[in-house]
């Protein structure tokens, strides 16, 4: 996986295929692995980047503050570091969040952008779902934290059918797990996240998806997303959590795919996939 030196800090990185540039930004674990399921198949007809954030994966980890603009900063420094020719995003929780932020600020810089399970700011049900989080890695082991996460981000049905596949992989994350410390700093990132005053701001074309039963950013989190970015689609599947991408990969990839033909940036129909 190779590396580039962007915004202070050491960025691992990976792409895959050939095309237009894609850019998936991972939400609040921040490592690229994330997309597994959607690189393979993007990767026919985009040029595909993944990154492991600030904090995550194989990136540094710098033992300071950390912010959502920070989180932008490094991706736009990789984006032009890079060279990419208007990438689209597709930012799933956190990383739609980033989204928001490089959108705004920076309207030649993406194509478009799917917010996939994301919000524009932390309000009492946010806060309270993270306050538990933080308890839970504040005071107990990081297997038990893991797990608990885990019911923030699949919903009962699918962990109930493939709790003895998921659980080894929970487990196995632990090993490369970052310092307690970097992420309770990601998480005082989110929570401090209020991209309400930008969100007018985005011009791109871009659309907001989510599960009906994501409880960690409920619907209403998206429509508040639709409803603020001028031209916005809205999109509320049926089922599938918070990482619906990964309990309910078909789908999830024909939306993306679709939007994507739709708005012209690939002349491929979705049918393909």
């Amino acid at each position: 996986m190779p590396s580039m030196f962007t915004n202070g800090i050491q960025t691992h990185y990976q792409i895959q295929g050939s095309g237009p540039a894609l850019v998936f930004v991972s939400g609040l674990g921040g490592a690229g692995g994330y997309w597994a399921p959607q690189v393979e198949l993007f990767a026919k007809h985009f040029t595909v980047v993944t990154y492991d954030q600030r904090g995550a994966g194989k990136s540094d980890h710098p033992d300071e503050p950390y912010s959502i603009k920070t989180l932008a900063d490094d991706l736009q420094a990789l984006i032009e570091g890079l060279e990419l020719d208007r990438p689209a995003l597709i930012g799933h929780s956190t990383g739609g969040a980033i989204g928001q932020l490089l959108a705004a600020r920076e309207p030649q810089l993406l194509a478009g952008m799917v917010l996939y399970a994301s919000w524009s700011k932390s309000d009492a049900h946010f806060n309270w779902c993270f306050r538990m989080r933080r308890t839970l890695l504040e005071g107990t082991s990081l297997e038990e934290y893991v797990h608990g996460s885990a019911l923030f981000l699949y919903p009962p049905d699918h962990i109930r059918a493939n709790a003895e596949s998921l659980s080894p992989g929970l487990l196995a994350s632990v090993a490369n797990f970052p310092a307690r410390e970097i992420v309770l700093r990601r998480i005082d990132a989110i929570m401090a996240h209020d991209a309400s005053a930008q969100l007018s701001m985005i011009r791109i074309p871009t659309l907001v998806v989510c599960a009906q039963d994501d409880i960690l950013t409920p619907p209403y989190q998206s429509r508040l997303l639709a409803e603020a970015i001028s031209g916005a689609e809205l999109r509320i599947v049926p089922k599938g959590g918070h990482s619906f991408s990964e309990t309910e990969t078909a789908t999830f990839n024909h939306i993306a795919f679709d939007f994507l033909a739709r708005i012209g940036f690939v002349q491929t129909d979705a049918s393909v996939i």
